[in-house]
């Protein structure tokens, strides 16, 4: 991947998007996480921090890491945007006491909460909602459909997970950003790769390769490409809308 070209396009979308729909600016998540903060990044540098909102949205009784909270925050103020902070797991815990018990769905309902205080700031403000999925998760459907799956925007939705990193390099986020594990943060302890099975190298190398030479795959075991294959089918429902009946 050519890194500037990356940047270049990435930056030049997001401004042209924001512009091109009359919006004010964007608004995201800010989790502390490497995908977050290369998106947000990138927003400050296309459209400067007066146009980006970042909104870091914990779950502080159940599920967030007081560390992430910091990182976020530390990357907000170095950026120069404006954040707000928001404890999303007071509304939940009050859902949660009238819903039966879950841990999935509970996880995917503070999923689906920091979307919609997302949205709520879009609509009063008039910004467009940056997602920050990237395109190791899109492709596997590693995420809540209707909650970090729901964006106006994808930014780096057009990059693998590794090339995340390479660009989290090239604009110079700090080190302790850049080596964190990747996580959805629905629970404590909870990570990407120990869910998936395979840590992200694997995994992108098989998604650049399932569609075309396989043979590149020969280092990797017939188990881990099958798992993957696996994925990218059982979860193309949440690439699409959902079934129209036609009458």
């Amino acid at each position: 991947m050519d890194i500037t070209y990356a940047y270049t396009a990435t930056t030049t979308f997001i401004l042209r998007e924001v512009n091109g729909r009359n919006c004010s600016g964007v608004v995201l998540g800010l989790s502390g996480g490497l995908d977050s903060s290369v998106a947000a990044t990138l927003a400050v540098k296309a459209l400067g921090p007066s146009r980006v909102l970042g909104l870091v949205l914990p779950d502080k009784a159940s599920s967030s890491d007081p560390g992430a909270i910091n990182d976020a925050v530390s990357l907000a103020n170095n950026l120069g945007m404006k954040y707000n902070l928001i404890d999303v797991g007071r509304a939940k815990s009050d859902l949660t006491k009238q819903l039966p018990p879950s841990k999935l769905a509970r996880g995917n309902l503070t999923v689906r909460l920091r979307m919609c205080v997302l949205y709520y700031y879009a609509s009063i403000r008039k910004l467009l909602v940056v997602g920050t999925s990237d395109r190791s998760e899109l492709e596997l459907g590693y995420f809540t459909k209707y909650g970090d799956g729901a964006a106006d925007i994808l930014p780096i939705g057009g990059l693998y997970k590794t090339e995340v990193r390479e660009l989290g390099r090239h604009i110079r986020l700090p080190n302790r950003i850049l080596k964190k594990k990747s996580t959805p943060g629905l629970w404590r302890g909870q990570t990407a790769e120990s869910e998936i099975g395979l840590n992200y190298e694997e995994v992108d190398q098989i998604l650049k390769n399932i569609h075309g030479n396989e043979s590149h795959l020969q280092r990797i075991s017939s188990k881990k490409v099958a798992l993957v294959k696996l994925l990218v089918e059982k979860n193309k429902h949440k690439q699409t809308l959902p079934p129209v009946c036609k009458l």
